[in-house]
């Protein structure tokens, strides 16, 4: 009873050719692999687009070669304006994508190209369609890696336990998530959300060691408060209209924490924002060291996880 063909991976075929030159015979090939005769053959005859493709890095575990659709010019074309999109931030969407590679089809002189609803997910297999957040886009990679080969001359007077960083974030605190359990048949509908919010400032030490938050609402003392007084609170709280860490409010908070540093005997060194309510200031117990510009995304230590694990908390127990 003969073989069914059965589809090999670019590994098993190298394998397969690799026995036949050391002598083994088709048939005894064909039986170790559990293939026909014929399909050993065919792999013989094919040996040099094999080796290629081996010589080229395709993936070893790959099957079969991708059929041709005949708009490969087209879809280099396309990939790469994509490319030079993606590098300088712009927007991409499918649309968009449809829309040049009409352009480029035109200037081909392709006109059965039509930019179909089935063109787009063979086009777009290996590209991930997200949302675009955050301020890592704008970041000077030359700039963070300058940055990184001048830390260490910075920290070479200070112990991990004396090096901080402070960064302030906006907590929109009445805000709910979005996601609910309801009774099956029911309309799962929200209201509107709640974007009143106060600013948190957070500090630590490289060693976890963790200075009072920091916290701005904008009322003077909250309804929430009761009769509790701020002062007895496990954090530092300041008001002011917009609920900002403004440059007095800083000011205050570092002269506060070098008071603090001053009765310990201690002075540490204080990475933070190079923003504009962040003054310069020399102090006795504080060495004020500012990121570079539009690094902080990268460079800012409480941005790697830190003050989002702490969001995460906070809405966990709010609910």
């Amino acid at each position: 009873m003969s073989q069914k063909w059965k589809v090999l991976t670019l590994n098993e075929r190298l394998d397969t050719i690799k026995l036949l030159e050391r002598g083994k015979s088709a048939r005894a090939v064909a039986i170790k692999r559990g293939i026909g005769k014929t399909q050993v053959t065919q792999i013989l005859k094919r040996k040099a687009d094999i080796l290629e493709d081996a010589e080229n890095n395709v993936a070893g575990d790959r099957k079969r070669k991708k059929h041709k659709s005949g708009n490969e010019d087209i879809n280099e074309l396309t990939l790469k304006w994509f490319q030079e999109a993606v590098t300088r931030h712009v927007p991409v969407s499918g649309p968009l994508l449809k829309e040049r590679a009409l352009k480029f089809a035109k200037d081909l002189n392709i006109d059965t190209f039509k930019a179909s609803n089935g063109w787009l997910p063979a086009f777009i297999n290996n590209i991930v369609f997200g949302t675009m957040s955050g301020e890592r886009g704008d970041v000077d990679n030359d700039v963070v890696q300058d940055w990184i080969e001048k830390l260490p001359l910075l920290c070479r007077d200070y112990s991990p336990d004396d090096i901080f960083n402070m960064d302030e974030t906006g907590l929109l605190y009445r805000d709910t998530t979005r996601q609910s359990f309801y009774n099956k048949g029911d309309d799962c509908a929200g209201g509107k959300r709640s974007k009143e919010r106060v600013t948190l400032a957070l500090c630590s030490s490289m060693t976890s060691k963790k200075l009072m938050p920091l916290l701005i609402g904008k009322a003077k003392k909250p309804r929430c408060f009761h009769k509790i007084k701020p002062e007895s609170l496990p954090l530092k709280y300041k008001h002011n209209r917009k609920a900002w860490v403004t440059s007095a409010v800083f000011e205050e908070w570092l002269r506060n924490v070098n008071n603090q540093m001053k009765r310990q005997k201690r002075r540490i060194l204080l990475f933070v924002d190079n923003a504009p309510s962040h003054p310069k200031l020399k102090l006795e117990n504080i060495n004020l060291q500012f990121f570079p510009p539009n690094v902080t995304a990268k460079a800012q230590p409480m941005d790697q996880g830190v003050i989002q694990t702490l969001k995460l908390k906070f809405a966990k127990y709010d609910m």
